[in-house]
């Protein structure tokens, strides 16, 4: 459509349509609506533009989801392979120390990794990139979680390892009173801290 045919259609000179695209002038809401039905689009796109298609299956997300499986996968094979060596080693010298070393290293990252892998795979599909005020917050969510389950780790092998130290906290802390409980937030808030921490970092 030229800008002669537009202004015809708008009852308006062609010199009003031009001082539009360059910007020297602005049309009225009433006009807006007018120009919007006249190209078949809403007011908004009109006024911001049209909005960018989402690109699926983006390089960063495919390498994201590679990278977090990968350590899933090691998290998991350590669990079945030495692990179990681990309690029994703990189990026949009294010393847990080795056991103690391997769940920090390993529990709160191979779930962390899990929470990342689950949001890269969905950002397959879906935009899942927030406003930067929202993902500051949930930025600060997520290394929160995660230092929280370096915390409850702490506190589960306190219980394990030093029974009349753990009596005080156990009498302090409803988190002790439900073993379910207990495994149940050791396992979610790494895994929550992780998919936050992917939503922080996600940029537009």
């Amino acid at each position: 459509m030229t800008q002669e045919e537009l202004a015809e259609k708008m009852f308006v000179t062609r010199q009003t349509i031009s001082n539009w695209e360059n910007g020297k002038s602005q049309p009225d809401v009433q006009t807006l609506t007018s120009l919007a039905d006249s190209f078949g689009v809403e007011v908004s796109e009109l006024i911001y533009g049209r909005k960018r298609p989402y690109i699926r299956f983006q390089k960063k997300y495919i390498v994201t989801a590679c990278l977090s499986l990968a350590v899933v996968i090691a998290f998991f094979i350590l669990e079945q392979t030495l692990r179990p060596h681990l309690v029994e080693h703990t189990v026949m010298f009294f010393n847990g120390f080795e056991l103690i070393v391997y769940d920090f290293a390993t529990s709160p990252i191979g779930f962390l990794s899990i929470g990342v892998f689950i949001l890269s795979v969905l950002s397959f599909w879906v935009d899942t990139r927030l406003e930067k005020k929202i993902r500051i917050v949930i930025l600060i969510i997520g290394i929160i979680l995660f230092l929280l389950s370096f915390w409850l780790l702490t506190t589960i092998l306190l219980v394990h390892t030093f029974p009349k130290l753990s009596l005080d906290i156990i009498m302090n802390s409803p988190f002790f009173y439900s073993e379910f409980l207990r495994m149940v937030l050791l396992l979610v808030t790494p895994l929550l801290a992780g998919s936050a921490l992917f939503l922080g970092f996600n940029k537009k």
